[in-house]
């Protein structure tokens, strides 16, 4: 991100009338009672005056203040480090300038007082710790100048902002049991796939109606004739991951809250299955909803973390209800992860019905009373243990460790060289763009 457009407004505002009244009082003594005296007096003050206006004057139209910032997003976790510079294009020094910053980014230390002399520029930097995921705003920003006197007072505001997106941190997860019976990663079927799948078995001769993606060019050229490509499909199913967020059953506050492990959670066993070629969807509702349908790749990994990054707990809405709803869209070999800290008998029941139609479900439980909250969940794990489902318990303070395999602070440059010796660039850092 780079902000360095002109201040949109800038004020010159003369702090005290004394100077004025002084230079007033001094005239009507002179016309009333001449003396030298009155004369060096107003010319002192007179000139301190005008000197401090042009001075002002000066600060308003030749400073420039700027901030670049390099991410356009952060992990939690993360570094965040802004640059600013305060630009004087004049000859009058900026004996001191108050920036003031309005970022609505948590505990974003960025008011500074500077100074600088004429035609130099006075750089720094701000740097803070990402603790809360989100979308906030950098800016708008003020910028307090005055005269070496104090007459005059030169306000700047910037009116320009930036969204920041900071998502959740992706972290090594505990030893969370996958539902038996449901291959997971590259497995594959020795079945033909309706569809494209990594999985190539073998070739045979086209089809009228193949895509040009089944085409396998090698063995078309070998044969001299169109050859196309089979597919295995995927016996690893899809996974859909089920975040609770009825605020009516969440316990803690801020960062140690069953909210934000929950979140946590999501994101990092979506990391994981993504890494394993899984295909992994989304459904979390509450203030503001979620719900993506499977996919795989990078790409999808990043939508889920902006989905994760935004969601709130809010109105109850009952996790026993959001599985019902979700009778409909899945299918046989599919995997629905559940984390919730609810201890409601109720959504264990509605795991029945999926069970029976050839889902594999598996839970994640928080603890609700290691929160600080009410409620037991002897009894759900009692009932999940009966219906053959693996639970896995997260109490507060579970010692989270940062994966690593995930992508810290926008991403890195990555690079191929070809049998040319031309260099391509093959991964760029997500930057902020002009």
């Amino acid at each position: 991100m780079q902000q360095g457009s002109p201040a949109l407004h800038v004020m010159v505002r003369l702090r005290s009338r004394m100077p004025v009244a002084l230079t007033v009082l001094l005239v009507l003594l002179q016309l009333f009672s001449p003396s030298r005296a009155w004369v060096i007096l107003l010319c002192g003050v007179g000139g301190m005056t005008l000197a401090a206006y042009l001075w002002a004057r000066s600060l308003a139209c030749s400073v420039l203040v700027t901030r670049s910032l390099r991410y356009v997003w952060a992990q939690v976790g993360d570094l965040l480090e802004e640059r600013f510079a305060l630009c004087n294009g004049g000859k009058w020094p900026v004996l001191w300038a108050e920036v003031d910053d309005e970022s609505s980014l948590p505990d974003y230390p960025s008011d500074r007082v500077v100074a600088a002399g004429g035609g130099q520029t006075s750089r720094w930097r701000v740097n803070t710790v990402c603790k809360r995921r989100g979308v906030f705003t950098l800016g708008p920003w003020m910028v307090r100048m005055q005269d070496p006197f104090g007459l005059f007072t030169v306000t700047q505001r910037y009116e320009q902002t930036h969204s920041l997106l900071i998502v959740p941190p992706v972290v090594e997860l505990p030893s969370v049991v996958l539902p038996r019976g449901v291959a997971t990663g590259l497995a594959v079927a020795r079945r033909p796939a309706a569809d494209l799948t990594l999985n190539v078995s073998a070739t045979r001769r086209y089809a009228p109606g193949d895509p040009l993606r089944r085409i396998h060019w090698p063995s078309s050229a070998h044969h001299n004739t169109l050859i196309s490509k089979t597919f295995d499909a995927d016996v690893s199913g899809d996974l859909w991951i089920v975040l609770d967020l009825d605020a009516g059953v969440q316990a803690g506050e801020e960062e140690e809250s069953t909210e934000e492990y929950g979140v946590i959670l999501a994101a990092s066993l979506a990391e994981r299955m993504l890494c394993q070629n899984r295909a992994v969807g989304l459904v979390a509702y509450g203030a503001q909803d979620a719900y993506l349908v499977p996919g795989r790749g990078e790409g999808h990994l990043w939508r889920l973390l902006r989905a994760l990054a935004l969601v709130q707990a809010g109105e109850r809405r009952p996790l026993a209800t959001v599985l019902t709803r979700m009778r409909a869209v899945l299918g046989r070999q599919t995997t629905v992860a559940v984390i919730t800290p609810s201890g409601d008998p109720a959504w264990v029941e509605a795991l029945s019905p999926l069970l029976r139609q050839g889902v594999a479900p598996a839970a994640i439980l928080l603890d609700p009373a290691s929160f600080g909250g009410q409620g037991d969940l002897s009894a759900v794990r009692g009932m999940l243990a009966g219906l053959g489902i693996p639970a896995h318990v997260i109490a507060q303070g579970y010692p989270f460790r940062p994966s690593p395999r995930a992508r810290r602070q926008g991403g890195t440059w990555k690079f191929r060289t070809t049998a040319t010796g031309r260099v391509i660039v093959t991964q760029r850092p997500r930057e902020a763009v002009q």
